[in-house]
């Protein structure tokens, strides 16, 4: 009799490892294209297209199948590259064609762009400025924006049909319900709103750097919490918004994700 043996994909954290270290080498085709193409492969997006796949492909990758990452996730980044090319081709001759797919991605790029302002100088967020640019500092703030596009995806697939959909919707929800009603908000401000950090912190008459240092302790947290699937210590109120914290706490406000949570919230 001939055993059979069960092929399974990486954890989220051997995933995320996996974009950390080929983020450079599937830019590089991005660039390839770009170049065919006579493009610029950030200013016409298709960086952000082999992100996508990269991400895409780390998710699914099963190391059973015997094949090289870089051999499984190539040509899914190539193409990716090459859509992202003929559609800004596409738009610079005014035919837009937007599938949904596409026009998520869009979005999600977007916002990412609206919460982390300093991607458009070219610089990672979550770095302090005593961050050294070590690769573990790298690390750490590829992790945090792996967590943002996870989020935004969240919201947007909130309505989704499918069970596998709903049912990591629901589980993210829970880890969401734990945090403190004041990191709550933070999430849902800027990711389901659409508020940027600065305009966060302008709401809440508090420094900027109070929220963006409690925003990269909730991510960091977040990114724990799915990898060990919920088992992970919630963060505690840093001394900068804890006068923001009592505020909340005296008029008596539920966060947003616990009233999904128990019911009070419907809408996504």
């Amino acid at each position: 009799m001939s055993e059979t043996v069960e092929s399974t994909t990486l954890t989220q954290e051997q995933a995320n490892e996996l974009v950390v270290e080929h983020r450079g080498w599937a830019e590089s085709i991005a660039r390839s294209v770009a170049r065919a193409w006579n493009m610029d492969f950030e200013m016409d997006g298709l960086d952000g297209a082999a992100m996508e796949a990269l991400i895409f492909c780390s998710r699914r990758f099963n190391p059973d199948m015997g094949v090289p990452f870089k051999g499984y996730a190539r040509r899914r980044i190539h193409e990716a590259s090459t859509e992202a090319a003929r559609k800004s081709r596409s738009w610079n001759t005014g035919m837009i064609g937007k599938t949904p797919s596409k026009q998520k991605a869009l979005e999600i790029s977007a916002q990412l762009l609206d919460i982390f302002p300093e991607l458009r100088d070219g610089q990672l967020p979550f770095m302090d400025d005593d961050d050294d640019y070590s690769s573990s500092s790298m690390r750490n703030a590829v992790r945090g924006l792996l967590t943002g596009a996870s989020l935004l995806m969240a919201r947007q697939e909130s309505h989704s049909e499918i069970p596998d959909d709903i049912l990591d919707f629901k589980k993210l929800l829970e880890i969401l319900a734990r945090l403190e009603i004041v990191h709550q908000l933070i999430i849902w401000k800027a990711y389901w709103e659409g508020d940027s950090l600065r305009g966060i912190a302008t709401e809440w008459e508090t420094d900027e750097l109070n929220v963006m240092r409690e925003h990269k302790v909730i991510m960091e947290f977040l990114h724990r919490a799915m990898v060990k699937r919920g088992i992970a210590e919630k963060p505690k109120i840093r001394p900068g918004l804890r006068n923001v914290a009592l505020s909340l706490k005296r008029a008596k406000n539920d966060g947003p994700f616990s009233d999904f949570v128990e019911g009070r919230r419907t809408e996504k």
